[in-house]
């Protein structure tokens, strides 16, 4: 890792715990209002998300929503150095994984190629859609088949992030995965042809 790149990362980590209880709440309530409007709900039938953690959006609503009605929701679960996505309603048994985040205690998981969307939290992103993550590389290994020019079956990936997160540019390495999308508090932005196919018509 570069010092730019992780000065980068601090300097946005920073910024994003900065924000104000108040200011959080009513992001968060906006960013899931333009999850609603933009038909994710409509579009998928197998929505990945996360458990929000050290400052980023949260997406509670979205989840307690599938639950209501049905929708199947997978949260991410760490196996060694990748992820697996496992099937998660509001108000089942969670466990914190080594970095203190809760995750499903069940292990009914479904490989991430089978996933319609996952939501990605991220500590950055730039406008062409390349991703700046914690640095693990969990979610890069996980979707690293969809690099290949031979994957046909791929889940829309959609960014999660406040608006202050965006930045000029972020330096794409080759197994960096892109985003097809983000969503802020203040609205989607599309970066693939397949974002704006599935969810433009809906902002």
């Amino acid at each position: 890792m570069s010092q730019a790149t992780y000065s980068l990362r601090q300097s946005l980590q920073l910024q994003r715990r900065s924000i104000s209880q108040k200011e959080r709440e009513h992001f968060d309530y906006c960013i899931h209002q333009n999850l609603i409007k933009s038909g994710i709900l409509l579009r998928s039938n197998r929505i990945a998300g996360y458990f929000s953690n050290n400052g980023e959006p949260a997406v509670d609503l979205l989840m307690q929503i599938c639950g209501e009605r049905n929708l199947a929701f997978y949260l991410p679960v760490i196996n060694k150095r990748n992820l697996r996505f496992c099937l998660y309603k509001w108000g089942d048994d969670l466990q914190n994984n080594v970095f203190n985040i809760p995750q499903p205690a069940n292990q009914h998981s479904l490989p991430s190629q089978f996933l319609s969307t996952i939501l990605m939290p991220l500590v950055g992103f730039d406008s062409q859609g390349n991703r700046l993550g914690m640095g693990g590389g969990y979610y890069d290994r996980s979707l690293s088949f969809t690099l290949a020019s031979s994957c046909k079956k791929k889940p829309l990936l959609i960014g999660i992030a406040y608006s202050c997160q965006q930045v000029k540019n972020i330096i794409r390495q080759n197994w960096d995965v892109s985003l097809d999308a983000v969503i802020t508090e203040k609205g989607l932005t599309c970066f693939s042809s397949t974002a704006e196919q599935l969810l433009h018509s809906h902002r």
